[in-house]
């Protein structure tokens, strides 16, 4: 089994791999963790930075524990969505989802190379690199354009 830290990374290289594309938002729950993920991570420093200020403001209305368990929280939000996202990307693909996937690798290299896939059993983190492959070569519509949705 993986390990904290590796999940983490995994997450993160998931974060980083899957494609920022219109049409994936309504197939894949992924494309919204992945950006509801990104924007914890821009915007949770800065939610951090209030609530330290708050208590230093008004350390009256706000106590030291209530303060840390707040930050505490605010920190495990990215965390926990890094996680769900490594997790999520070394699961094998279901059998609708791999039908799909040799579709789109049959569409990007040709019937032959297409049968290959098959030998292993692909995961998310292979579909998310299959799908950037076939958007840089097919451009953004290229689910579309190749009647893939």
């Amino acid at each position: 089994m993986f390990t904290f830290f590796d999940l983490l990374k995994k997450g993160d290289q998931y974060l980083k791999t899957w494609p920022k594309q219109n049409c994936l938002y309504s197939l894949f729950v992924d494309s919204k963790m992945i950006c509801y993920t990104q924007l914890l991570i821009k915007l949770f420093p800065i939610f951090i930075v209030l609530v330290a200020s708050l208590y230093i403001i008004f350390p009256l209305y706000f106590s030291w524990a209530s303060t840390a368990t707040f930050i505490l929280f605010l920190i495990g939000l990215p965390v926990h969505c890094l996680l769900w996202l490594g997790k999520r990307s070394q699961q094998i693909l279901s059998p609708q989802l791999f039908t799909w996937y040799v579709e789109i690798a049959e569409v990007l290299n040709g019937k032959q190379l297409g049968q290959q896939v098959m030998i292993d059993k692909p995961r998310f983190i292979d579909l998310a690199k299959l799908l950037n492959k076939g958007f840089r070569k097919g451009g953004d519509n290229f689910l579309y354009n190749n009647e893939l949705i």
